[in-house]
């Protein structure tokens, strides 16, 4: 049986736990490494567990992490490699454009020699209507290479100027279609420059000069 003296040293201990924590803790701590400062069994299978768990936990998170970045440099990657696709494959199209229209002003050149004075009327309209067509055809390819803003502003302005030359050189003159092989000549230099990677294009004729002033009085007038 529970005597009185039992009863008051289990009041003493209570006492002595609400008074002293600290103390009390460092007894129970005391109790369960030992009297002899080395820790029990059960402690060590306990801390064994955890550092188990813990280096489990580590490993599973750095397997995540790990695929996670394996994923993130491949999508990476991927999205490079497509970008790279395109970029060659627009360079392709606005080269093979390039070349295109050329090709097409090197005609117009030939088209241009191969005037003759003393034409009849239907051959002028012929000649002239023969050139603006392959000039729209240059214009054309030439707006499909990306890119090239400058280019295809300088080469709109030049060719404006080139069917000018056509249209004088059948109708307001009677002599070798000079201006209209000047100016074609012009426009494949501005192009063969481009094509080639010259650091500038060559410098506008004073026609072109005069071609561009007037565009941009048109832009103005139509604002």
């Amino acid at each position: 049986m529970e005597t009185p003296s039992d009863r008051c040293g289990l009041a003493l201990l209570l006492g002595c736990a609400v008074s002293r924590p600290r103390i009390l803790s460092a007894e129970i701590t005391l109790m369960l490494i030992g009297p002899s400062g080395m820790m029990t069994p059960v402690e060590t299978e306990t801390l064994v567990g955890l550092f188990s768990l813990g280096g489990a936990v580590l490993g599973v998170g750095g397997t995540l992490l790990g695929g996670w970045f394996q994923q993130r440099h491949q999508v990476q990657v991927a999205r490079e490699e497509r970008a790279e696709a395109r970029s060659s494959e627009m360079e392709s199209r606005g080269r093979g454009a390039a070349e295109k229209a050329l090709i097409e002003l090197h005609a117009l050149r030939r088209h241009a020699l191969a005037w003759k004075v003393g034409m009849s009327d239907d051959e002028r309209n012929q000649w002239v209507g023969t050139a603006h067509t392959m000039v729209d055809e240059a214009e054309l390819n030439v707006d499909l290479v990306p890119g090239a803003d400058t280019l295809r502003v300088r080469l709109r302005d030049a060719l404006n100027v080139v069917r000018h030359s056509f249209f004088e050189d059948c109708y307001e003159a009677d002599h070798e279609a000079y201006k209209s092989e000047f100016d074609t000549s012009h426009c494949i230099g501005l192009l063969a420059a481009y094509m080639r990677g010259d650091d500038a294009l060559p410098e506008p004729t004073a026609r072109e000069e005069r071609e561009a002033i007037q565009r941009d009085m048109r832009a103005e007038a139509g604002t």
